[in-house]
Order: C-alpha cells, then sequence, then structure tokens
C-alpha cells in the first residue's frame, strides 16, 4: 500500500480577487510544511494516525487558520477551541469542545482517544484534564491575532455571526491519510465561528458530523457550516454511502456535499480517503484550501483549474 496524506485548511469565500499575493505565499508554505509533518511520519513506517495529528498540530501552529494560534473569537472575547481524531483500525476517536488553554487542542484529543472511558470533554473538564496530563497550557490571549479581532470587532457590530472562513480568510484544518500497513485515520481541528454563543458545538468535536474514518470504508475531515455537517452527519454519511450503497468515494462524496447538505442550506468541503488509496476532494463554495502527498506527489490546491501551487519548506 502506498501511503498518502491530504489536508485542508478551510473552505469559504476564497477568490483570487480577495487574497492578496503575500496571502497567498503565507498559506502555500503553511500548507506545505503540514504537508511536509505528516510525510515525514507516513514515509519512516510511522501510522496514519500519527500523521494526521502531525498534520493537524502543524496547522495549529500557523495564524493563517482558524485553529489553535490563529482561531477566532468568540461572543465574549474568549477562544473555545474544538479538535477531534479518529483511528479506522480500531474506530477509537477522542474530541474536545469549547477548551480554552489548550495549545494544541488535537493533542489532547488523541489522549482522549487513547483512553478507554471517555470520547469527549469539554470546557473546564477539558483544560483540567490537559493540566493534569502536562500538556503544554497557554493563556486564552495566546490565540488573539489582530485580524480575528477586527473579524470578532465587525461581527458585534453588526450583530452576526461570521464563518470561520467568510470574509475572505481561512476555517477549520483537517487531515486524512492512509499509511503503508493500509490503516485510515482523519483528524480536524477548529476555532469556530467568530462571535458564536458561548458554549456553541459544531461538527469538528462531534465524531461522525466533521470527522470520521473506517478501515472497511474511508476517512474523512469536513469544514464549512458546521451546524448543516451535523444534521447530515456527513462524514459518517460518506462512509454508510460506500458501506451499504455500494457508492465508490467520489460518488459518496459528492452526493454528500451537493445532494445531502447543500439542499439544508450548508457549504463547505471535504477531503477523504478511501481503503484502496483513492481520494476526493470536493466542496460547493468559493474555493478550498487543500493538499496532497505521496511518494511521488505534492500538490496544494485552492481552485478548481490549479494543478500544482508549490513552495519549498
Amino acid at each position: 500500500m502506498e501511503y498518502k496524506l491530504l489536508i485542508h485548511g478551510g473552505a469559504g469565500v476564497i477568490t483570487k480577487q480577495n487574497i492578496t499575493k503575500a496571502e497567498r505565499t503565507s498559506v502555500v508554505y503553511d500548507l506545505n510544511v503540514c504537508l511536509s509533518a505528516g510525510e515525514k511520519v507516513l514515509a519512516s513506517g510511522g501510522s496514519a494516525l500519527d500523521a494526521v495529528c502531525a498534520a493537524v498540530e502543524s496547522l495549529e501552529n500557523s495564524l493563517n487558520f482558524n485553529a489553535g494560534k490563529g482561531s477566532v473569537f468568540a461572543h465574549s472575547g474568549q477562544h473555545l477551541l474544538e479538535a477531534s481524531i479518529m483511528d479506522g483500525a480500531t474506530l477509537k476517536a477522542g474530541s474536545v469542545a469549547n477548551c480554552m488553554q489548550v495549545k494544541n487542542p488535537i493533542l489532547l484529543a488523541r489522549h482522549i482517544m487513547e483512553r478507554d472511558d471517555i470520547v469527549m470533554i469539554s470546557g473546564e473538564g477539558a483544560d483540567q484534564e490537559a493540566i493534569r496530563q502536562g500538556f503544554e497550557i497557554v493563556p486564552n490571549a495566546y490565540f488573539d491575532t489582530d485580524f480575528r479581532k477586527q473579524q470578532w470587532e465587525v461581527a458585534k457590530k453588526k450583530k452576526g455571526v461570521f464563518l470561520d472562513h467568510s470574509n475572505l480568510k481561512m476555517g477549520t484544518v483537517g487531515a486524512v491519510a492512509i499509511d503503508l500497513k493500509g490503516n485510515l485515520a482523519a483528524a480536524t481541528s477548529t476555532g469556530g465561528m467568530t462571535n458564536k454563543p458561548d458554549g456553541r458545538i459544531g461538527d469538528t468535536a462531534i465524531i461522525g458530523a466533521g470527522t470520521y474514518a473506517n478501515n472497511r470504508t474511508c476517512a474523512v475531515s469536513c469544514t464549512g457550516t458546521g451546524e448543516f455537517f451535523i444534521r447530515a452527519v456527513t462524514a459518517y454519511d460518506i462512509s454508510c454511502l460506500m458501506e451499504f450503497g455500494g457508492h465508490d468515494l467520489l460518488t459518496a462524496g459528492m452526493k454528500a456535499i451537493h445532494e445531502r447538505m447543500a439542499p439544508l442550506g450548508g457549504d463547505g468541503g471535504i477531503i477523504a480517503i478511501d481503503k484502496n488509496g483513492h481520494v476526493a476532494m470536493p466542496y460547493n463554495s468559493e474555493g478550498m484550501y487543500r493538499g496532497i502527498v505521496t511518494p511521488d506527489t505534492r500538490k496544494v490546491l485552492i481552485w478548481e483549474e490549479e494543478e500544482n501551487i508549490h513552495s519549498d519548506t
């Protein structure tokens, strides 16, 4: 089996007219750094689980994306972070929601996955568990960035809730992989929506909605309007369309996005790999930051017509 890693950095209002050359260069660079982090694991014979964790951790450390360092502000002015991870070989999963002090929520989600008693933890309990286990803790202000604060100020004035990737910027991050043993894994991380109600939980923290992996079918990570991915149970829906509906990965992914989720009013996209190494990255928005790496290929993509945006890392 050939290893493969797919990543995304959000889907939304991303056009050539509203992203500067400097922004594009910075985003492409960070996506390539992410691909390198995951590929290093896979190329050395490491697990898909370790690879997606490393890839997502890399994007959490970038201020270009709405996850970890670059997370949006909630209504209270705080950052409330979510992450989840799933192992396709065992169907074990872990997720965290509304944590406020964990530098890399995906690492805490991985820890929760490895426990036998729970799958999800949220709020103060998530932060306390991270402290007990020795994860890196930061003040909530660590996640502040000028751009996200400006977004929050605009949202407050308009008394609205903005998608993480609306107003031209990047959103939720995720990764899916298949390793040399044929095992699948998926991971996703986000700061949610700008000016979201405190306590709101999106699809990223919900196994089956924003993240799913099963060695019998596929691994999926989603990005977009979380409430619609939850209602459509999008990540698991793709697996079901394959396992019980007999569809191939691309058909299942297209159906899930365009025929099941979109009619509800949602927008966004998915990255997915099936048990045979086939890949799919459908979306119904203006663009989606995404990338793929294999032993022979490395691509970073934003729009459909582009084939290879590359920067040295």
